[in-house]
């Protein structure tokens, strides 16, 4: 059993960043970690890391039992968000993350806001084959969704490319779904509103390139609570089907 300080033990910035990146992401990727490994691996005393633990705990961001720290996937990503916050590198921390706990989490958050999610769309079109890593559909809505890896560069020329891909993936399945109505899963639908998002980890230098939102995961909720309101503000296909 592991003896927690008391509250007034010191901490800092640095040693808070060391512990999210280096191991409590490290150490439950598949669910559970050690705080002795945690603090013997990220060198930082067992004292302050009891603390840090302890206070995000209090937080929701992670769970302790006993001497073993238990994260979930929408938690591993709330501390990896938490490491950069704290000065970490985004691609170090980033490789703690698997891709299916980035876009698990995307899909929860939708689903929790009524919307039924399908995982990697992929459909035909003009002889071309193309994938969308989320499709979310809520009546009259159809958000397609891609899920950008975060990367050095995410902020600049990169998230451009990215939205003007995007933006053509989600302009051809709107040509094409009248095609493909019931794989989509707009048959019983009178009309259906194709919309392109881009997903990242942190926010882009822009919250909008070309009229195509560019949303961090952390936002995502607030983004399609109010995504009717400012449809006519951001780019957007509208399919007749009857």
């Amino acid at each position: 059993m592991i003896r927690r300080p008391p509250r007034s033990t010191p901490s800092n910035s640095s040693a808070a960043s060391d512990v999210y990146k280096r191991q409590t992401l490290n150490l439950t990727r598949n669910g559970l970690g050690d705080i002795r490994e945690i603090s013997r691996d990220a060198r930082v005393p067992l004292q302050i890391v009891c603390q840090i633990l302890e206070r995000n705990e209090s937080a929701g961001i992670l769970r302790i039992a006993g001497a073993k720290v238990i994260a979930s996937s929408e938690q591993r990503l709330r501390i990896a968000i938490k490491a950069v916050d704290l000065g970490a590198d985004v691609e170090r921390v980033c490789r703690y993350l698997s891709w299916e706990e980035f876009e698990d989490v995307s899909a929860l958050a939708l689903e929790m806001n009524g919307f039924e999610v399908k995982k990697h769309f992929r459909f035909s079109w003009n002889g071309r084959k193309f994938e969308i890593d989320l499709l979310a559909l809520k009546k009259p809505f159809v958000i397609c969704i891609d899920c950008k890896q975060w990367r050095r560069g995410w902020r600049g020329i990169a998230s451009r490319r990215a939205v003007e891909k995007q933006v053509q993936r989600t302009r051809i399945l709107a040509e094409a779904s009248l095609s493909m109505i019931e794989r989509i899963g707009i048959d019983d639908w009178n009309q259906a509103c194709f919309v392109p998002v881009i997903l990242s980890l942190l926010p882009s230098a822009s919250r909008l390139y070309r009229s195509t939102p560019i949303v961090p995961i952390i936002q995502l909720g607030s983004f399609i609570q109010a995504m009717p309101a400012y449809i006519d503000e951001i780019d957007h296909y509208w399919v007749f089907i009857r």
